[in-house]
């Protein structure tokens, strides 16, 4: 996976938490996932919550995994895959764009939140 952008929100090690699909679906193409890095100590901070967005080209190779189709693992669109990870949050859609995603498909922030 390459990811992209400068900015990185990085979980440390020993932070205790879980990545949470909050969405998953095919934007333009392409199959994206949004997730949201939750853990005791994001509640305490005033940062918004880490996010993560992978966006995977939508092609011949293609495994339904119950929601819908997805890359799969070992795929030629599995190794195109983009991940981001904006910090802040509020450099999401920016970023969306910057991958070739039209800014009406930007809406995928609203999944995000606050």
């Amino acid at each position: 996976m390459v990811s992209a952008g400068p900015s990185r929100h990085i979980i440390q090690e020993g932070n205790t938490g879980e990545w949470k699909t909050i969405y998953e679906d095919e934007v333009e193409e392409r199959w994206v996932t949004v997730k949201v890095h939750e853990s005791e100590s994001d509640k305490d901070g005033d940062e918004g919550p880490a996010v993560r967005v992978t966006a995977a080209p939508i092609e011949g190779d293609l495994e339904q995994n119950g929601d819908g189709p997805a890359p799969f693992a070992g795929s030629k669109s599995a190794d195109n895959s983009v991940t981001l990870e904006p910090n802040p949050v509020e450099d999401l859609k920016e970023e969306l764009i910057e991958i070739g995603f039209s800014p009406v498909a930007a809406w995928i922030v609203s999944n995000v939140p606050a």
